[in-house]
């Protein structure tokens, strides 16, 4: 039986309890199989497991407020990091095909406004989805890309 290769999903957020919830789901729903789950706790460590050519994830889910040690971390800081991380990502000719879903618990307008100008391929609340449906919001981005 050939081994068929996983999609990569790049979770950045600073909480670690996200971050375990996150990467269970997948396994809680028999979806090892299909989905490789990358966990970054920074824009950092996401920049490094982006530059390495055989981590890129196929898509990313990004919150909007990630702190950083020793820097200013007020909201429109952080915000304004995660706008910038994007547009970077949206501008490297070498990640082109990389989806990125907003996963935050930012509900304003304004903010869900800025990311969407980006181009980014979802917004997602945390915690108004059930697990099921995160499966279910990520098997669809990637059912419609690969046809």
């Amino acid at each position: 039986m050939e081994k068929q290769n996983k999609i990569k999903i790049l979770l950045i957020d600073d909480d670690e309890m996200i971050r375990i919830y996150f990467r269970d789901i997948f396994w809680i729903h028999g979806r090892n199989d299909t989905y490789e789950i990358l966990i970054a706790s920074s824009i950092k460590e996401a920049e490094e497991i982006l530059s390495n050519q055989d981590m890129k994830p196929d898509t990313i889910f990004l919150d909007t407020m990630i702190p950083i040690k020793n820097e200013d971390n007020k909201s429109s800081v952080q915000i304004e990091r995660t706008l910038s991380f994007i547009k970077k990502i949206k501008e490297d000719k070498g990640l082109p095909k990389i989806k990125i879903i907003i996963y935050s618990n930012q509900k304003e307008k304004q903010i869900r406004d800025e990311v969407e100008k980006l181009g980014v391929d979802g917004f997602l609340i945390k915690g108004e989805l059930m697990p099921k449906e995160i499966i279910e919001f990520i098997d669809k981005i990637h059912n419609g890309s690969n046809n």
